[in-house]
């Protein structure tokens, strides 16, 4: 089976490059790692790497290259979604939340058996399209079905499809483990085969994966070193109260379902995790909304990632999500989407507009990090995507640019953050689109 080895050169995708050289004018470029933007730049392209970022006063005329004048355009960073579920996307709307995890979980289980496979297939087209009208370039999707790997080699993305394992109300693990490497072989088996799709393994829960499941999967994954991860891991209270009393209703559901469910091995569900060995293995940590001191060292201590979704964390109205401590320690704090079930948009930008509106005084640029540089660096892309640079691929969006030249970062950074709506400029693995704006705003 094709699989993804974080810091592996990504090559050129299955479509082809428009030009194997291409210049790209725009009234400014945000690179995320200069000091100050560029103002009236341009950016060489050599296929699909960056080879040349600079004024556009310095660009010296060079033979077969085309030209191409975006305007007043800022140009930016591709967007990096680092958690979403494409699955369920037609369940928008349909998944209401009437304040009691458990039973949301429930519905959301009944939904999913009563989904046939043309409606799911359905539902994950229109969140890739709805992914890249939005502007990311790049998607971490935890697939429950598996199908999103076969419709994303037909898209114009880059994505991580993570495959879930879960064996909550199975008699066996081991069953459980050998379907989904069943279904990663027949997935990876089809052409095309593009470079710019990959796959991982995303065990779903601490409470909805059994330790031997975990242990089935560590094992593989000692043997396979570099396959991404991910975990949804201390997401709401009930979860909290599960691993810390065995009681409430995630306990209830447990002796419903599984009498023989273990107990877990940790007081929290991340010191259960580091039990059985997991973080040293995991990548991203999806939520930890819940989190305490002893979590917050093992986070800092693994250099585990922090996956927060502010749509999804409002709307299950889930404990204050606690930045400030991520930061000083160190813990690199990523953003995603999540699903449509539990979200709005899968808009990215609106994600940190959200995080802005629940940390003020937070800095843009670093949130703009947040959805471009830090999951890169997580995944094992951080000397290839998240900046405009030199020997960077070429994933890059575009917004229209404010109407008076702004010089600071942070201003620039909160204005393309503002941006509501469609991208209009977009590329990946420098592969082009150009998108007339058709006035189709965000979900509000």
């Amino acid at each position: 089976m094709p699989c993804f080895r974080r810091g592996d050169p990504v090559g050129r995708p299955r479509i082809g490059i428009l030009n194997p050289r291409l210049v790209l004018t725009a009234k400014t470029i945000l690179t995320l790692h200069r000091r100050k933007p560029i103002q009236d730049g341009f950016i060489l392209i050599g296929g699909n790497r960056i080879l040349q970022v600079g004024e556009r006063r310095d660009l010296k005329f060079l033979p077969s290259v085309r030209l191409l004048d975006l305007g007043d355009t800022v140009l930016f960073p591709g967007l990096i979604n680092a958690h979403c579920h494409l699955d369920f996307t037609a369940f928008k709307a349909k998944a209401a939340f009437s304040g009691g995890f458990r039973e949301w979980l429930t519905g959301m289980a009944r939904r999913t058996r009563r989904t046939s496979a043309p409606d799911f297939k359905r539902s994950i087209r229109d969140g890739i399209d709805e992914s890249v009208r939005f502007g990311t370039t790049t998607l971490c999707d935890t697939a429950t079905t598996g199908w999103s790997y076969g419709l994303l080699r037909e898209a114009s993305l880059r994505a991580v499809v993570l495959f879930e394992l879960l064996d909550f109300g199975r008699p066996l693990a081991a069953p459980v483990f050998r379907n989904t490497l069943e279904k990663i072989k027949r997935a990876t088996a089809l052409p095309p085969h593009p470079s710019t799709l990959s796959w991982g393994l995303a065990p779903h829960t601490p409470f909805t994966v059994s330790p031997e499941l975990f242990h089935l999967t560590g094992a593989y994954l000692s043997r396979h070193r570099w396959i991404p991860t991910s975990v949804h891991v201390a997401e709401s209270r009930e979860e909290r109260d599960f691993f810390a009393t065995h009681r409430g209703p995630l306990a209830e559901r447990t002796a419903l379902f599984n009498p023989h469910w273990p107990r877990p091995k940790g007081p929290t569900p991340l010191q259960h995790l580091s039990r059985l060995g997991w973080l040293p293995k995991l990548d991203l940590a999806v939520h930890c909304n819940t989190v305490n001191g002893k979590d917050l060292d093992l986070l800092e201590r693994h250099r585990v990632a922090v996956v927060h979704c502010p749509g999804s964390h409002s709307f299950f109205r889930h404990p204050r999500f606690r930045y400030k401590e991520f930061k000083k320690r160190g813990i690199p704090v990523c953003l995603g989407t999540d699903s449509l079930a539990s979200n709005r948009s899968l808009s990215l930008l609106g994600e940190m507009r959200l995080f802005l509106e629940g940390n003020p005084g937070a800095d843009p640029e670093e949130v703009m990090a947040m959805g471009t540089a830090r999951p890169a660096r997580a995944l094992g892309w951080g000397q290839e995507l998240g900046q405009v640079r030199p020997g960077f691929l070429a994933d890059l969006i575009g917004v229209p640019s404010p109407r008076k030249p702004i010089s600071d970062t942070r201003d620039l950074a909160a204005h393309v953050i503002s941006h509501c709506g469609e991208v209009p400029f977009r590329m990946v693995n420098g592969c082009l689109s150009l998108r007339i704006a058709q006035g189709r705003p965000e979900a509000s």
